[in-house]
């Protein structure tokens, strides 16, 4: 498995804290749906659900929907106090309907 790289505003941000790499179902104006990575702060209400990897001295849980190639990601934290957040870079939406869902044209 090839792990997402963490800048260091990232494992900063996230100050010995898990790291939860999931996807995220978003809904279009038409109908449509995608599946999209997101990278959260802390950790899955069922951590069993996730495979568990250590990058960067963070540990992270992963949704196994996202498969095993996550090597072109970057993960990096922008923003300011407060209002900083996690981004995923490199990723692209996964189709629903090879992970048991259905997408619908209209």
């Amino acid at each position: 498995m090839s792990v997402p790289h963490l800048t260091p505003a990232a494992v900063e941000h996230l100050a010995g804290r898990p790291l939860l790499i999931r996807v995220s179902p978003r809904h279009g104006c038409c109908g449509g749906r995608a599946l999209l990575p997101v990278a959260e702060v802390g950790p899955p209400a069922d951590p069993d659900d996730y495979r568990t990897e250590v990058i960067d001295g963070v540990t992270c849980f992963v949704d196994p929907l996202l498969g095993d190639d996550l090597g072109g990601w970057t993960i990096d934290a922008f923003g300011i106090g407060r209002w900083k957040r996690l981004q995923i870079d490199g990723a692209e939406g996964l189709d629903p309907s090879a992970h048991g869902g259905t997408c619908q044209s209209g």
